[in-house]
């Protein structure tokens, strides 16, 4: 992005300080308050000057004629993409999330781990927090139990080595004997501990060939996704200028009860080794119309396995938000390691 506006050192900087400003008061920012802050200083008419062509590439706008300038959202990817300058997460912050994420009523269940991170993330940023429970396509089982429901109907628990329980009910055939579903249980189990999804596919296609129909239909039951992320604060929303109009706070409240959308915002950022700032429209990397959101994956046993994302409106304090992120995935990382152990 920097190769196509070919930004001066001048302009990045009044970018910057408009968009940090803007960040700071959800007004437009106007020349004088920029030349204040600007060095070395420069005349509010020269920083206009430099605002009229940022607004010309599209960086800026300026919502009413006597207005100050604000980042549209093209501004706000360049100055997160560019200019971002994260700030140091304080002591006392990480020392509190290091010890509510140690209380001993947490120390028994990923689900109440991941509780937990939504609850922190919310408090400590103001904006809605959205989490996605771990894909099960990346977990190792080590323990499958089958259980006949009614004739033809089964219910399938598998516990995986974080300590995950998966419930799913799935049809097999009628002439399925239930002799050889347990016979099955008993033979997998034998050979689950420390496999995944994917290496169990590979034992059934070279030792198990007449069972394959029946566990490969089972076993695509089993990843799909089972648990709804969870979303906390979602009620922040209503403190915020941005969402005093009506149609867009039920706009980003529809789009927060699309489970699908949830997870698309995350999946496209699992793999990352930092995390992402996604700022745009739907059919962009962000399907929140009108936000932003910072997206980070969290691991077991450094495998990404789910993600944590803030979600507001595109005026975020991305340097003081990024950190946050960063280090609560990452905790959450180490606890899930330590739980499973």
């Amino acid at each position: 992005m920097r190769d196509v506006y070919r930004l001066t050192e001048r302009q990045e900087q009044v970018l910057a300080l408009v968009t940090e400003e803007y960040i700071e008061t959800a007004a437009p920012v106007g020349s004088r308050t920029v030349a204040k802050r600007f060095r070395p200083p420069l005349s509010p008419a020269t920083i206009r000057n430099v605002m009229a062509d940022l607004e010309d590439l599209g960086l800026l706008t300026q919502p009413h004629t006597s207005a100050g300038r604000i980042p549209t959202e093209e501004g706000f990817r360049y100055y997160v993409e560019h200019l971002l300058e994260p700030e140091p997460l304080p002591r006392e912050t990480t020392h509190l999330i290091e010890a509510r994420l140690s209380e001993k009523e947490l120390c028994q269940s990923w689900g109440e781990l991941l509780r937990a991170v939504s609850n922190i993330l919310s408090d400590l940023s103001g904006f809605p927090v959205i989490v996605t429970t771990p894909k099960l396509e990346f977990e190792k089982l080590v323990k499958l139990d089958f259980v006949p429901l009614s004739p033809g109907v089964i219910l399938a628990v598998a516990v995986s080595a974080s300590g995950m329980v998966i419930h799913r009910v799935f049809n097999v055939p009628g002439d399925f004997p239930v002799r050889e579903i347990e016979k099955l249980a008993r033979l997998l189990n034998r050979r689950l501990p420390g496999l995944t999804l994917q290496e169990v596919r590979e034992v059934i296609s070279s030792e198990l060939e007449s069972e394959k129909e029946f566990l490969e239909h089972f076993l695509s039951t089993l990843s799909e996704e089972g648990e709804e992320p969870l979303v906390e604060g979602l009620n922040r929303l209503l403190d915020l200028p941005e969402f005093q109009d009506l149609s867009r706070l039920k706009e980003i409240l529809r789009a927060f009860e699309e489970k699908n959308l949830l997870l698309q915002l995350i999946d496209r950022c699992l793999e990352a080794s930092t995390p992402q700032v996604l700022i745009g429209e739907p059919g962009t990397a962000c399907p929140f119309k009108h936000c932003g959101a910072i997206v980070a994956s969290y691991t077991y046993r450094e495998t990404p396995v789910g993600g944590v994302a803030i979600v507001g409106p595109v005026r975020m304090a991305y340097s003081r938000l990024l950190p946050l992120v960063d280090f609560t995935a990452r905790e959450l990382s180490r606890r899930l390691d330590k739980l499973s152990s």
